[in-house]
């Protein structure tokens, strides 16, 4: 069979995480789980580092992607549910990041005949924009996002 009609016809399991303005598509792996809010453990003066939180006995990053990309916190930020995000640039520094979300996630399988790539503005922190199952998604730069956060721990 044609690699071409095999690449395109594979389905990927990815998830939608919902924010105050927008929703982000990550692959599914990106994710480690789901959680409800909890204290955090310290609180950090920034425009999108909220602080620190408590999971699975270790001290973790809980971001805002809003405050990154805009340079400050929407008013209303919901602090009921969190992504647990798998931390790949460096594991020894931030093996895994909280981000806050506005809603529940929800799982969406797609293949690339799904995505329509849409003309935006560029932002360093976002890869590209996508209109999928209806909604328009961003999907970050994982590498610049990533990198944004170790500046600041």
């Amino acid at each position: 069979m044609n690699t071409v009609v095999e690449a395109s016809s594979t389905v990927l399991a990815n998830i939608i995480l919902p924010l105050v303005k927008g929703n982000l598509l990550l692959p599914n792996s990106a994710v480690a789980e789901v959680v409800l809010a909890g204290q955090l453990s310290s609180a950090v003066s920034s425009p999108f580092l909220l602080g620190y939180m408590r999971w699975r006995e270790q001290e973790i990053p809980l971001i805002s992607f809003e405050g990154l990309l805009t340079g400050s916190l929407p008013e209303d930020l919901p602090l009921r549910q969190m992504a647990i995000l798998h931390g790949i640039t460096d594991r020894q520094k931030m093996p895994f990041f909280g981000l806050v979300l506005s809603g529940v996630p929800r799982m969406l399988r797609l293949r690339e005949s799904d995505i329509t790539p849409l003309d935006t503005e560029a932002h360093r922190l976002i890869h590209s924009q996508v209109r999928a199952a209806d909604l328009t998604l961003m999907i970050p730069d994982w590498d610049a996002l990533e990198q944004e956060i170790l500046d600041v721990l």
